[in-house]
């Protein structure tokens, strides 16, 4: 939790792995619970056309290889997720709290559905994987925008689903929320 005086969280732009912050537009994140005292958790750098373009061919290129995961090991690396978000409850309901206005109760059972989500995609893609005369692969890069509304549970399901069934993800978070889909990374 932010309060008037403090300095904001500074969230840069990720494309390829390199956080940027230089020479980008930004936009603060103001606590709506706050908003009278002017408080603002994050200053966020956002991304420019040249950006979107290098997110793209990184996405295409699959620099770290997870297309040529197997799905049993895409399935680990999703459990471990399932794992470390469960860890992040709190720091995800507080994030959700002092950058869109959720109550903690909204944002509780958000946290539960990601966990469920990164638990579940694995399974799921794996069913189809394991069909002896069906063929189930990536089909190349998933594109996950989320709304302001739902900052945990929506982009968490479009994420874990795109990496379960073996694409690489661009993910690009509503403004308001950002601060959510940072921690979520």
């Amino acid at each position: 939790k932010r309060r008037p005086g403090d300095d904001p969280l500074q969230i840069p732009l990720v494309v390829a792995g390199e956080e940027i912050r230089a020479g980008r537009e930004t936009v603060e994140c103001p606590d709506p619970s706050q908003f009278t005292d002017g408080v603002v958790v994050a200053r966020c750098a956002l991304a420019d056309g040249s950006d979107a373009g290098r997110a793209v061919e990184a996405a295409k290129s699959d620099p770290d290889g997870w297309r040529g995961k197997t799905q049993n090991q895409r399935h680990e690396v999703l459990s471990r997720v399932a794992m470390q978000l469960r860890r992040m409850r709190g720091d995800l309901i507080g994030a959700a709290a002092a950058s869109t206005g959720k109550v903690f109760t909204e944002s509780d059972v958000e946290v539960s559905e990601a966990v469920d989500f990164a638990e579940y995609y694995p399974f799921s893609a794996g069913t189809f994987t394991g069909m002896p005369h069906a063929k189930a692969s990536g089909k190349g890069v998933g594109v996950v925008i989320s709304p302001w509304n739902f900052p945990i549970a929506i982009p968490c399901g479009g994420i874990a689903a795109s990496l379960a069934s073996g694409n690489t993800v661009i993910f690009k978070p509503s403004s308001e929320a950002i601060p959510v889909a940072w921690l979520i990374c």
